[in-house]
């Protein structure tokens, strides 16, 4: 079995078990915090086996699929007053945060980097001018948020970091063997 079937039935596997130990009472989770879990869980994952080998749609489709995780757990964990008001800048952002996750795959494709900042940009003027969110609230709940969850972007730089020197590192090793 490959990876990627692997990993798909780990996170279905996941879902099912963690939905049955709520329907029997072990967890007092909502459906939306399952949801959050196995998409961040399946996200980060595929993101990882993704990244460094030119599978540029599944590296797209984990990034966003763990934002979408992301999104599912502050929607339940935080107090937001319209979620659908959220629902246009969200798809903005991750748009662009996962264009931006190809770039740093390829940081030789600067169109892809112009796009990612684009719809991130979007996102944050879209958040900031129409919706209910202005600039300062903005960066204040972007602190908030780290100050919360500082050990996850720590760890996500850290994985970022060794994806990038393994790349490196195997890159090195085809050129050695190419000019050999």
């Amino acid at each position: 079995m490959s990876n990627k079937h692997s990993l798909l039935s780990y996170a279905l596997s996941f879902l099912l078990l963690a939905y049955v130990a709520k329907l029997l009472g072990f967890v007092d989770l909502s459906t939306l915090e399952i949801l959050a879990y196995t998409f961040i869980f399946y996200g980060v994952s595929q993101v990882y086996l993704s990244m460094g080998n030119n599978r540029k749609l599944a590296l797209f489709l984990g990034s966003a699929i763990f934002l979408l995780g992301v999104e599912f757990f502050l929607v339940e964990n935080f107090d937001i007053t319209s979620t659908t008001s959220v629902i246009f800048p969200s798809a903005l952002l991750i748009l662009g945060i996962s264009s931006f996750m190809l770039f740093l795959d390829n940081t030789g494709d600067k169109a892809i980097m112009f796009i990612a900042l684009i719809f991130i940009l979007l996102g944050i003027i879209y958040s900031t001018n129409v919706g209910s969110m202005r600039l300062g609230n903005f960066f204040a709940a972007l602190i908030q948020l780290f100050s919360k969850y500082w050990l996850i972007f720590v760890l996500a730089l850290v994985i970022i970091f060794i994806i990038s020197r393994e790349r490196s590192s195997n890159n090195n090793e085809n050129m050695e063997e190419r000019n050999s």
